[in-house]
């Protein structure tokens, strides 16, 4: 009876040891504590990223739009009124003298305009290297204006310019301002040197000078040649002491 017992009891130790619910930790598995019960991270249910997961923000900021300035709006026809600009009221004796003006209700400053044309009228480019030039406000041999196309005409008539073109008239010296904002193709995307262009053109006639041609391809165009029109083959040029006071 001894001996049965005993081993009813190793039987029963047995059994206790084998039903021991303590979970085997095992170290390729990390867990996480969920209650009194620790479970895989995979086993875990993962927010959708409608749930809270937010994607990185770029810390770029993005490029600034870059909008191109509209052109200004030039006037087909003006009220016919010009401001002149303020100058000297005399000049030196012998001196050609001009006053600047511009018709209004055009989007050019005409302090801006008499400021441009008279740094024209004085570099030793232009016609200064045969005369004397003087800009002032009152009484003037010229008269150097801004004009709206229709205005132009009128200015211009009996000279066909064709609401594009710009003249000399008499005393006048009339540029379109349509041209003096879009230029032409011959100085595409040199509007400041076209301008010098019109100007000593111009002015040009109302000093004597008639219209020449090109005298070879490739070679600096006269500024007596009516660029605006085109180059018959010259390079565009700007100043009168380059070609058509050369050697006089």
């Amino acid at each position: 009876m001894a001996l049965l017992a005993a081993s009813l009891s190793a039987i029963v130790a047995v059994v206790i040891v084998d039903r021991d619910p303590r979970p085997v930790p095992t170290s390729s598995l990390e867990t996480t504590d969920v209650g009194s019960t620790r479970v895989p991270d995979s086993a875990m249910p993962q927010p959708a990223p409608s749930q809270g997961v937010v994607a990185k923000r770029s810390k770029r900021k993005p490029a600034p739009r870059v909008t191109a300035p509209e052109p200004a709006v030039v006037p087909e026809q003006g009220p016919g009124v010009f401001d002149t600009a303020s100058a000297a009221e005399s000049a030196p004796p012998g001196a050609t003298t001009y006053r600047v003006e511009v018709e209004r209700d055009l989007p050019f400053d005409v302090h801006e305009v008499a400021s441009f044309v008279e740094a024209t009228l004085v570099d030793d480019r232009g016609w200064t290297s045969r005369h004397a030039l003087a800009r002032v406000e009152g009484d003037s041999d010229l008269r150097i204006v801004i004009a709206s196309p229709e205005t132009a005409d009128s200015l211009c008539a009996p000279l066909d310019t064709g609401g594009r073109l710009s003249c000399r008239n008499g005393s006048n010296v009339v540029i379109n301002a349509w041209r003096w904002q879009f230029g032409a193709d011959s100085y595409t995307g040199q509007l400041e040197a076209y301008r010098r262009y019109v100007v000593n053109h111009e002015t040009g006639h109302a000093l004597g000078y008639g219209h020449v041609g090109c005298s070879a391809p490739g070679a600096l165009a006269p500024v007596m040649l009516q660029q605006t029109k085109g180059l018959d083959g010259c390079v565009a040029n700007p100043w009168p002491a380059r070609v058509d006071l050369a050697g006089h």
